[in-house]
């Protein structure tokens, strides 16, 4: 099976109409974290991303996303807290997924705002079937680092080190990994760190050369996180 995908390799195209590509069941974990629709520019430098206009992105990739899932395997999906209830709801009356839990990312240090400044992100962790989990102690509160943002890099890139805690829990070596809006590549970076197949995939030309390029350092040995 895997020799017939484009295994360990970022793709440049709507991750909608690639999955539709994809046989049943042939991916082993999915990673991912979508736009969330709000159509808003991120941060001191206003960064904007492709496909940000409409919350339904996220929600119409799901279904594909579960029928490419292994059974017993597991999707952890980011969102916020603004368009958590949204996306539950469509899961739970649109998918076959199953709700498993909440998971809360609480960062180091806080972001730009006032009054109320952000300082979690959440992971909806749903279920096709009745995966098995690996780790003894993989609380429901994750504190790992802050990606420090600049002109350059992604407005919602994740860190790897949480990545890599994810794909430990819910996968095995040699797993196939899936993250349908790779974005600057960070799931793509953990897999690789781990002896774990990847496939990314992102709409922006701009980005999937920036995950190809840490991809690249990475297999050379330069710094990369």
């Amino acid at each position: 099976m895997l020799n017939q995908l484009p295994i360990n390799k970022i793709i440049k195209g709507d991750c909608i109409e690639f999955l539709k590509n994809l046989p049943n069941n042939c991916i082993d974990l999915i990673i991912t974290d979508p736009p969330y629709g709000d159509g808003v520019a991120y941060g001191w430098n206003n960064k904007t991303i492709q496909n940000n206009k409409d919350p339904l992105i996220n929600c119409l990739a799901l279904a594909e996303c579960y029928r490419v899932l292994r059974k017993n395997s597991t999707l952890y999906n980011f969102t916020n807290w603004k368009h958590y209830p949204f996306l539950v709801e469509f899961v739970m009356k649109y998918t076959k997924f199953k709700i498993r839990h909440l998971v809360v990312w609480k960062k180091h240090n806080f972001g730009l705002g006032w009054a109320f400044r952000h300082q979690y992100e959440l992971i909806l962790v749903l279920e096709k079937g009745k995966p098995k989990y690996n780790l003894t102690n993989f609380s429901d509160v994750q504190t790992c680092s802050h990606i420090n943002h600049n002109k350059i890099n992604h407005p919602h890139e994740k860190p790897v080190d949480l990545i890599m805690k994810m794909i430990e829990h819910s996968s095995k070596k040699g797993s196939l990994i899936l993250d349908p809006f790779c974005g600057s590549g960070s799931v793509c970076m953990a897999c690789k760190k781990i002896n774990r197949h990847y496939i990314g995939i992102d709409i922006d030309k701009k980005w999937v050369g920036v995950a190809r390029g840490r991809l690249q350092l990475n297999s050379i040995g330069g710094k990369n996180d």
